[in-house]
């Protein structure tokens, strides 16, 4: 059996006490963390290039320090993000996402915040970079004395057990995946954009939204073999995508309007107007049937 084997077996079957120690280190944790970003930001690079020469996704390093600064000073403003409650014993949560870094970097923060051991089901996508950071704060916790709070995992191929142990499962962005979890999970909507070109003289459009798209790790389907009424229903289908409608027809705009229930741009840059993050408490939001 192969370490990841044994990581994985461990966090079905070995429970985690440590909550009420890793409560009292919380904000030394988040400080050490902050203070990492700069003291390993040889590897942080090295670990994002090789992701870059695969992916062609560059990720900018002063993020993770603003997202990090973020969680620190809203606990020094008392906006109650630390948890106060006693709690000896660490939830486990399963993460599926399509491991986006500034994700990932997010869940290991809020996994010290909110006391929970995490089992992240990322992927390939940014194997590198993710890799590192996982370690990185696992590191951390061990040197402070505390358990291993982060499990990687590119894909767990048998769902099963997960679902019979009843353990909670939150799905981020990655909308084929909830068919795997049979309905027992949380869905968080994460960046998830669906454009459709009803237009052919504005394709080229098209394929440029897409590319900005997904080089700033937004999770955009395109749809274009579809026609109308297909495209409407499928975006319907998935309400928790924002709709992007390229058309120069009014009508077919009213249309859409008419139709789509979901939130709608219609020849516009949503990238400018949507700041979409995730929710800072989204380890403790409630399981869905």
């Amino acid at each position: 059996m192969d370490n990841k084997n044994i990581e994985f077996q461990e966090f079905l079957n070995k429970d985690i006490g440590y909550g009420n120690t890793l409560k009292n280190k919380k904000m030394k944790l988040l400080n050490e963390i902050k203070e990492s970003v700069i003291k390993d930001k040889k590897f942080f690079e090295q670990a994002t290039e090789i992701d870059f020469k695969k992916w062609k996704k560059k990720l900018d390093l002063s993020i993770f320090s603003k997202i990090i600064d973020k969680y620190i000073e809203m606990e020094k403003d008392n906006h109650t993000i630390m948890i106060e409650e006693e709690n000896t014993q660490i939830e486990k949560i399963v993460i599926s996402y399509y491991g986006n870094p500034y994700v990932t970097w997010i869940l290991c923060i809020q996994a010290i915040i909110y006391q929970k051991q995490l089992l992240l089901e990322s992927g390939e996508f940014m194997l590198s970079t993710n890799t590192f950071i996982v370690n990185m704060v696992n590191q951390i916790l061990k040197e402070n004395h505390l358990p291993k709070l982060l499990i990687d995992c590119i894909e767990i191929v048998d769902k099963t057990a997960i679902i019979e142990k009843e353990i909670k499962t939150i799905i981020i962005g990655a909308t084929q995946n909830k068919a795997e979890y049979l309905g027992k999970y949380t869905y968080i909507p994460y960046n998830n954009y669906i454009i459709y070109c009803a237009d052919e003289e504005l394709e080229e459009l098209s394929k440029s939204i897409y590319d900005y798209a997904c080089n700033n790790f937004f999770e955009t389907e395109v749809l274009f073999e579809e026609d109308i009424e297909e495209a409407i229903a499928i975006i319907n289908l998935h309400k928790e995508c924002i709709a992007i409608i390229l058309t120069k027809d009014t009508n077919l705009q009213d249309l859409f309007r008419e139709k789509i229930k979901n939130k709608l741009y219609i020849n516009e840059n949503p990238f400018s107007k949507e700041e979409i993050n995730l929710p800072v408490d989204c380890l403790k939001m409630k399981h869905e049937k």
